[in-house]
């Protein structure tokens, strides 16, 4: 007669580990419904000794006090990154959005999502330096972003920059935050001294595209924008979470 391995049958580690998790994740509910039902289907000829009925009383007791420690941890560290988050309103932050890309906007309200803050921005362009080299003098300068609104209406935003005040200036320039507009944008750009005329400095055909990096030395830019388009102020909302925020200027008192 053949013989069947003892190890057939035997439990692997991953199974064992599995019902372990398992055990460890019930709720005081979970427990108190199993018990019940053990109580009901025992053999009424051998029931449950007191010692053994005392031990899942303990172990009760055991699961209810893990499970208010757990909610009470819980509730010490929403209040306290609530707290964190309140207290960015007025300030301005640098952060990532959940697609990972770096927006600079105010904090203007807190909101919870699934137990989780959520720091609703206003972000407005923005001018920073470029990751590239390019031929950008240092200087003062006013860009005005051109686009057509839908009826053929020419829109625009300006946006300032001193290259004095930009970490690790190199030649390049990237305007940041630009809103979505119906087609494409017109970046105009003056020369070092921020006065005289707006020429073109490039294009961005994609309206959704929110940054435009501008690497030319004035003598390469094109057409001076002609006419005057109406100028608005524009921002558009994000939504990052706390643990995304890498910069800090705190609100002005």
């Amino acid at each position: 007669m053949s013989q069947v391995s003892p190890t057939a049958n035997a439990p692997n580690g991953s199974n064992s580990n599995s019902r372990s998790n398992a055990l460890n994740n019930l709720d005081l509910d979970a427990f108190l419904n199993l018990m019940i039902v053990e109580l009901q289907n025992q053999d009424p000829l051998n029931p449950l000794e007191n010692d053994q009925l005392l031990a899942q009383i303990s172990q009760i007791r055991e699961v209810g006090a893990t499970d208010r420690l757990t909610e009470t941890l819980d509730s010490v560290l929403l209040g306290q990154n609530i707290s964190s988050a309140t207290s960015l309103i007025g300030a301005d932050v640098i952060a990532l959005t959940e697609s990972g890309e770096r927006v600079t906007g105010n904090v203007r309200r807190v909101s919870i999502d699934g137990g989780e803050p959520k720091l609703d921005l206003a972000v407005g362009p923005v001018a920073l330096a470029g990751a590239d080299e390019g031929q950008v003098d240092e200087g003062k300068y006013k860009y005005e972003v051109v686009w057509d609104g839908p009826e053929g209406t020419p829109f625009s935003f300006e946006v300032d920059v001193d290259t004095e005040t930009l970490a690790n200036f190199n030649g390049s320039i990237q305007v940041a935050n630009l809103p979505e507009t119906t087609g494409a944008k017109r970046i105009y750009r003056t020369d070092g001294t921020g006065t005289g005329e707006r020429r073109l400095v490039g294009t961005v055909t994609d309206g959704k595209a929110s940054t435009f990096t501008d690497a030319k030395a004035s003598s390469e830019r094109g057409a001076a924008l002609s006419g005057q388009p109406q100028q608005l102020s524009v921002a558009r909302r994000v939504t990052v979470t706390l643990n995304n925020i890498a910069q800090i200027e705190p609100p002005t008192q």
